[in-house]
């Protein structure tokens, strides 16, 4: 069966070591790698979970700086805790939030990426 999924691209300068941050800080790993010719910019696939990105050097993919949400089964306030001992760069801190528990972090590009545990309501 398939399954809809939303692929955000995340632009990065060097795609090689931003997978590299975004396997030892946040636990992703990667699932494709594609370049239309050898010296044309890279994008690599990666997910955690149902969590899907596309690490992309290519300058029409978007620009560097966006704000990528993603809600988590995980317990937020350990991840946040393992990311912070993998070197990840904190840049919000856990708090509690009308739809979440979340906290935010800056990859090595500047895009921030923040992790909640949605909140149940009644």
């Amino acid at each position: 069966m398939n399954s809809e999924i939303c692929m955000p691209c995340i632009r990065v300068k060097d795609a090689y070591a931003s997978l590299g941050f975004y396997e030892r800080c946040l636990g992703f790993h990667k699932v494709s790698e594609h370049r239309f010719a050898p010296e044309l910019p890279l994008c690599i696939g990666i997910e955690r979970g149902d969590l899907r990105f596309l690490l992309t050097e290519h300058p029409g993919d978007g620009a560097f700086g966006i704000c990528v949400y993603c809600y988590i089964k995980d317990d937020v306030d350990e991840f946040c805790r393992r990311c912070r001992e993998a070197g990840a760069r904190i840049t919000q801190e856990l708090e509690d939030m009308p739809w979440a528990r979340d906290f935010g972090l800056k990859d090595l590009d500047g895009n921030m990426i923040r992790f909640g545990n949605r909140k149940v309501t009644s």
